[in-house]
């Protein structure tokens, strides 16, 4: 729940403990997160504000966020020079990454796989088409049949 902020004037040791435990889930959250996550949450002071946008944040990431997790997690591999244990590490923290993004629906899914599937041959248009996808709305989405359109088009240039 939400504890408001208690009056200094009325309770002066009850508004110190709030700032503290404010202070301190504050720090966790800088502390546990990756770095571009610690550079969003530095204007927050209080804590109930840096979660609610965090989670809002991190829930407008979606796919393109989603292929570049999964493109990395398919580019590691077990070395005899490293520790397997290590690659192992990576490939979960990846995989929970991945999933705490949310299972992708079927066009999501779809839209992942045809991007991947532009590989290095069409970088210019993977490229397009994330930037599409990233302005894309939930009223406006930028789908596979939008990605069909270009790839037709570019064929035919």
């Amino acid at each position: 729940g939400i504890i408001m902020h208690l009056n200094d004037a009325v309770d002066p040791e009850g508004a110190s403990t709030w700032d503290l435990n404010n202070l301190c889930i504050i720090t966790a959250l800088s502390t546990r997160s990756y770095t571009e996550d610690q550079d969003f949450l530095l204007p927050f002071t209080d804590a109930h504000a840096a979660w609610k946008a965090l989670r809002s944040h991190h829930k407008q990431v979606g796919p393109i966020a989603q292929i570049l997790l999964i493109q990395q997690a398919f580019s590691l591999c077990y070395h005899c020079s490293e520790r397997f244990a290590l690659t192992s590490s990576q490939l979960a923290h990846l995989t929970r990454c991945i999933y705490a993004i949310g299972i992708p629906k079927e066009e999501d899914f779809l839209t992942i796989i045809m991007l991947n599937a532009m590989g290095e041959d069409l970088p210019h248009m993977r490229n397009h088409i994330a930037d599409a996808i990233t302005i894309s709305t939930p009223s406006a989405p930028y789908s596979p049949t939008n990605i069909c359109l270009c790839l037709e088009l570019e064929q035919q240039l």
